[in-house]
């Protein structure tokens, strides 16, 4: 949703802001600009939207930070509006959405805060802060600007010089212990740095290796790391940033198995393709980089991978099954003679690993199969379901399930080509068990 597109940072107000949106998310800006002046407290549009909204992107969902009890605030507006707030008193946030409101509008209340990091690369203490509190606790300096929810002047807040580093098309840390704080911003560093074709401010990037050096991503947990890694799988291009983690030695310093980039490479080039051509849907066409990760590892890194990130099912799934399957690539071209072997093969297998080593092999004949499964073969199933064979007189319980897995082999196999010929293989069937029949 477009809103302040190619606007001079003099020109952007909430009131331009405001200008984006009509229905439901109008009525909510208004409510909460209504509550902020009626209660007397200070709300900024913060962060990522009004870095996108300086750089004429579009910008979705909505951050506000509170120089007071943004939950209670956020609590009100929900009820003056109809709509839900999720509250987390703990951490001062709140969540509200409007049903109908325009674009799926979500906005994020945070009470401003200021943090205090106890110990490198835990997580920090909290106290209650103001607005500059607020941005000089956050990641760089692009993401570290205000802007005033109320009135209709400008009044653009950049205490880390954020603007001009936008002009300049820098990402650049607050202060030089950010890193060691905070190392998770090593992998947002090149996230943002390559999602908007900026490039790390030098002396950023030399506290970035050295921070990777000295062991910083060692005092990260494993949630923390997968979560910001899955992030970068969910960028349109998540190719450039993993290259370039790769390149600044931040993969290697998650893990020493992760040093090289060759895999990422030819996926980044081949992936595009196998996922048009395969539909795979969303949540694996993102596993794919994951596998396109694990590809060159043996089985005892891959499970050392599994540990340092606390890996969930499907990751886990996906990196076992795209390294199994690596190491049986001599023995697919053979499967993929009959395709109802190919197919009982990898029945089963994450698509994302399948995916994966379909670009990553130097094998043809592989590559061509497992394509050819994911696009396919995996989707052919018999036109008859269980209650047809029961009506044409298969016996009921394991005859039926072994009835049908027959027709779909021979489905795939291209033996059988129509619903009636699927009955006349039944009828076979059925006159073959002759004597077993009750």
């Amino acid at each position: 949703m477009p809103l302040v597109a190619n606007r001079q940072p003099a020109e952007l107000t909430m009131d331009a802001v405001a200008e984006g949106w009509n229905g439901g998310g109008l009525a909510l800006l208004n409510g909460l600009r209504w509550l902020a002046a009626a209660q007397d407290v200070a709300v900024y549009l913060v962060g990522g939207p009004v870095r996108d909204l300086l750089l004429g992107g579009t910008v979705q969902d909505l951050d506000f930070v509170v120089e007071g009890d943004a939950p209670g605030l956020a609590r009100q507006l929900a009820e003056e509006l109809g709509g839900r707030a999720v509250i987390h008193s703990r951490f001062g946030t709140a969540t509200i959405a409007v049903d109908g409101a325009a674009n799926a509008l979500r906005v994020d209340l945070v009470t401003a805060r200021r943090e205090v990091y106890p110990r490198p690369g835990g997580l920090p203490q909290v106290f209650p802060g103001t607005i500059y509190d607020d941005l000089a606790r956050r990641d760089f300096s692009v993401n570290a600007m205000a802007l005033p929810l109320g009135g209709g002047e400008p009044g653009l807040l950049t205490p880390g010089g954020g603007l001009a580093d936008l002009e300049n098309g820098l990402i650049r840390i607050l202060h030089p212990a950010s890193f060691v704080d905070d190392p998770t911003r090593l992998l947002r560093a090149v996230r943002y740095e390559q999602r908007l074709g900026f490039r790390l401010e030098r002396d950023t990037e030399s506290r970035l290796r050295e921070g990777v050096a000295q062991g910083c991503l060692d005092t990260v947990s494993g949630d923390r790391l997968r979560h910001e890694l899955g992030r970068i799988f969910a960028e349109t291009h998540p190719g450039p940033p993993l290259l370039r983690a790769a390149e600044l030695g931040i993969l290697a310093g998650i893990h020493p198995a992760l040093g090289y980039g060759n895999c990422l490479q030819r996926w980044t080039e081949s992936g595009p393709e196998i996922i048009a051509e395969t539909g795979l849907i969303r949540h694996f066409e993102e596993l794919t980089w994951l596998a396109a990760l694990s590809y060159p590892l043996s089985a005892s890194s891959g499970e050392g991978l599994i540990g340092r990130l606390n890996m969930p099912k499907a990751w886990a799934v996906a990196a076992r099954d795209t390294i199994g399957l690596r190491q049986q690539e001599a023995a697919i071209a053979d499967y993929a003679l009959l395709p109802s072997r190919l197919c009982g093969r990898l029945e089963g297998l994450s698509p994302a690993a399948v995916a994966g080593v379909a670009g990553l092999t130097d094998k043809a004949a592989v590559s061509q199969a497992l394509r050819r499964y994911l696009a396919d073969l995996r989707h052919i199933a018999p036109a008859l379901k269980g209650q047809d064979l029961l009506a044409m007189g298969v016996p009921p319980g394991p005859p039926v399930g072994e009835a049908l897995a027959q027709l779909r082999a021979a489905r795939q196999d291209g033996q059988l080509h129509s619903t009636a010929g699927e009955r006349q293989w039944v009828a076979a069937y059925v006159r073959a068990l002759g004597p077993e029949l009750p």
